[in-house]
């Protein structure tokens, strides 16, 4: 598994201004348009970002606290952990056929909100976020645990 870690994306910004074609990211690419969202928000809220296609993951952006924690072996294991669930979510279910495609997985941690999105069967984005800052999250924990 690939784990390319660019350390000029200290920024969401740098991230958007540097996203390339490798998966197809034009200047209105989805993954552009949600990376400038993303930026739009807090950016303080939002650990990593990454995209993958198959067994390829390039890591668009990484927090600098979350990227001093985690040494590169370490890294690697947990994207390709990521990418794992990633692509053991099928996009399409026969059996909810009438929900339509699968657009997100959302994973919720005790401290982190892990998001994937998948494109296809094989590629889309991932994205994760601290869980301090998630009133849906945590509306839903109090009510339902």
């Amino acid at each position: 598994m690939d784990d390319r870690h660019d350390a000029e994306h200290e920024t969401l910004s740098d991230v958007e201004a540097d996203l390339t074609d490798d998966f197809g990211n034009g200047d209105d690419s989805p993954l552009r348009q949600f990376v400038r969202s993303l930026r739009d928000l807090d950016d303080a809220d939002v650990r990593a970002v990454g995209q993958y296609d198959g067994e390829t993951f390039e890591l668009l952006y990484l927090r600098e606290d979350i990227d001093e924690a985690l040494g590169p072996e370490e890294r690697g294991e947990r994207v390709k952990t990521l990418v794992m669930k990633a692509l053991g979510e099928p996009v399409n279910e026969p059996e909810l056929g009438d929900y339509g495609d699968l657009n997100a997985v959302i994973r919720w941690f005790d401290e982190v909100v892990v998001a994937i999105y998948p494109h296809d069967e094989w590629s889309g984005a991932i994205a994760t976020f601290d869980r301090a800052n998630s009133p849906l999250v945590d509306l839903a924990v109090t009510h339902l645990s």
